[in-house]
């Protein structure tokens, strides 16, 4: 029987994450404070308005693998609790499947079966769970700051380097014409270890108020997962689709 590699769901997390060309000329002075870059994008995509009306928030669209050959679909599922499962379907390979219920982290991927997740892996599933994660609240940083302009993915693009309270840091990279977040290079924790993941994200799109990029793609060093969000539908998520799957809650300790 073939063996098929599988890749570390933990890559596929969506991808909103708030806050990761020639090098440009602009001198230190002139660079643009990272937190007004941040408040920027913000506005750009609406601010906090938008989300604050819902409760819920389902994306869906289709993801690709090119270099495994590999189509399917995938779902992201949002509350305004914190709590998110993220779905990618692929075929005869199956479900890779994660989440977080507000306590427990959790993924089940073919060929490893259910388990639980803890330390940094399960600090950014709890991150991905945010459902004000596409903004910037300056809160949740120990620090923010813009390092030079230069060309991102064929964008000119601010260069911020950015450090979590909760753990973790990275770089975000803010297009220098629209004030978006054109994207977002950091490290990773993956059920394989730790890696280098570069998020560019595009084309936004504007849902009930709000913007959202329907277009990203995550470089991982080994393959690119392109993904491409079709639809976004708010307050239709029922709260039992956030419940631990029986394999999993076998796995939690009372």
């Amino acid at each position: 029987m073939r063996r098929v590699r599988l890749f570390p769901a933990a890559l596929f997390a969506a991808a909103f994450l708030s806050v990761a060309i020639v090098p440009g000329t602009a001198s230190a002075q002139a660079l643009p404070l990272a937190k007004d870059l941040m408040d920027k994008h913000d506005a750009a995509v609406g601010g906090r308005a938008p989300l604050e009306r819902h409760t819920s928030m389902r994306r869906s669209g289709a993801v690709s693998i090119a270099a495994m050959g590999m189509e399917g679909q995938m779902e992201m599922l949002q509350d305004k609790s914190g709590r998110y499962v993220q779905k990618i379907q692929l075929g005869p390979v199956g479900d890779v499947v994660q989440g977080f219920d507000g306590k427990t982290a959790w993924m089940v991927q073919p060929g490893m079966g259910p388990m639980v997740v803890d330390g940094d892996q399960a600090k950014e599933m709890q991150r991905q769970g945010d459902f004000f994660g596409s903004l910037h609240d300056m809160n949740n940083y120990a620090s923010a700051e813009t390092m030079e302009l230069v060309d991102f993915e064929g964008r000119k693009c601010y260069k911020v380097k950015i450090v979590r309270k909760a753990g973790g840091e990275g770089f975000e990279y803010f297009d220098a014409a629209t004030g978006l977040t054109a994207g977002i290079v950091r490290d990773v924790e993956s059920p394989m270890g730790k890696t280098t993941s570069t998020q560019v994200v595009s084309e936004y799109k504007d849902f009930d108020g709000m913007k959202v990029p329907t277009k990203i793609l995550i470089k991982n060093g080994q393959f690119d997962v392109a993904m491409t969000f079709s639809a976004i539908e708010f307050d239709k998520v029922d709260a039992a689709a956030f419940a631990l799957p029986d394999a999993v809650k076998a796995l939690v300790k009372p």
